[in-house]
């Protein structure tokens, strides 16, 4: 046991020495290993805000019908593009048209019970100009007059509603859009308020996200930020656009909204996230070169007081390109070897270039 620990000790000193033994067993001094040595240096870094969230349509709307009746036709598929004022689909208009066509008779009603008094009640002027009839019969004129015009007012105001109603038997894509949705069939019941379809402008695309309250801070109207799509390949920028004036109250969490340039591909419902800067913090960013690899430990070469590599354990986290991050065993100011690093050895000599 004594002889192990004494050359398990002959052998760090060795290596400490920056000495080797030959194939004869005889000690040799190694040679000094040619090597750029660079400072570590402490960057100040955002701690980015991520904020999980799903491709949205500012413009985003539920289709419902304005009159009640029995679905006879749908025009439309759900995923189909359609235009401004196209037909989405025909509510049976058989009750419309016949109370139009009442509309209609109780207007020609009204409008011949008009002729009548308006007669009648030019009569009693002249009349009443003759002292052939009293004032209580002319204002009694007046009123049937002036009740019958009122009552060709209100059947042209039913006719012009039964028009409408008629009208509205078609229902129509209110804007340019994609029809995401069809919660109607043929021979169910449409009435006012009952969603028949879900449809978005494609060309006017958003992020919808959410940030915790304590990350919403973070948050600028106006900055642009990156957004990560799961099933999207291709990088999106946005700018901030709206940022919720409360939080959930279940959540804790504010609601951002990222307006997206039209992009290809696109679809609403994607699943993503948004990145928002956060606060700076200090790190040490090295290149990936610069590490050495000592079975599952990550090493650098320092160059020590006299100019022999001190073998330095790190503990490394994120990538950032070519880059990682140092989480402990750097803090800066170190200078490192950082050339020629499988020629390495705890103790060699260093020989700058």
């Amino acid at each position: 046991m004594r002889r192990f620990l004494f050359m398990g000790g002959i052998a760090v000193l060795l290596l400490a020495s920056g000495c080797s033994r030959n194939e004869l067993g005889e000690m040799k001094q190694l040679p000094p290993v040619r090597t750029r040595i660079q400072t570590v240096q402490a960057e100040s870094l955002p701690v980015p805000v991520s904020g999980p969230g799903q491709i949205t349509s500012r413009k985003d709307a539920y289709i419902s019908a304005k009159s009640m009746g029995t679905v006879i036709a749908i025009r439309v598929k759900a995923g189909e593009t359609v235009k401004k004022g196209q037909s989405l689909l025909e509510i049976d208009s058989s009750d419309i048209n016949s109370k139009l066509q009442q509309a209609k008779g109780a207007l020609a009603q009204a409008e011949a019970a008009l002729t009548i008094a308006e007669n009648n009640y030019h009569r009693f002027q002249e009349l009443y100009k003759r002292k052939a009839a009293s004032k209580v019969e002319l204002e009694q004129m007046k009123y049937q007059y002036d009740s019958a015009r009122g009552a060709v007012e209100m059947a042209s105001g039913a006719v012009k509603e039964a028009k409408a109603y008629l009208k509205y038997a078609s229902v129509r894509a209110p804007f340019d859009a994609v029809i995401i949705e069809r919660m109607i069939n043929v021979g169910d019941f449409a009435a006012p308020g009952r969603p028949l379809f879900r449809i978005i402008d494609p060309a006017d695309m958003q992020f919808e996200c959410r940030v915790s309250e304590s990350d919403a801070r973070y948050v600028k109207q106006g900055e642009k930020v990156p957004v990560k799509l799961d099933n999207f390949d291709g990088n999106l920028t946005g700018t901030i656009a709206e940022i919720g004036g409360g939080s959930d109250f279940m959540t804790h969490t504010v609601a951002v909204y990222i307006h997206l340039s039209t992009t290809k591909g696109l679809r609403a419902g994607m699943y993503g996230q948004a990145f928002f800067p956060g606060i700076r913090k200090k790190r040490i960013l090295i290149p990936e070169s610069w590490i050495a690899r000592r079975g599952e430990l990550s090493v650098v070469f320092l160059k020590g007081k006299n100019g022999r590599a001190e073998m330095r354990i790190i503990r490394t986290g994120k990538k950032y390109g070519d880059k990682v991050e140092v989480t402990s065993g750097l803090n800066g100011g170190e200078h490192v070897a950082t050339t020629s690093i499988s020629k390495l050895s705890d103790g060699i000599k260093l020989e700058e270039i």
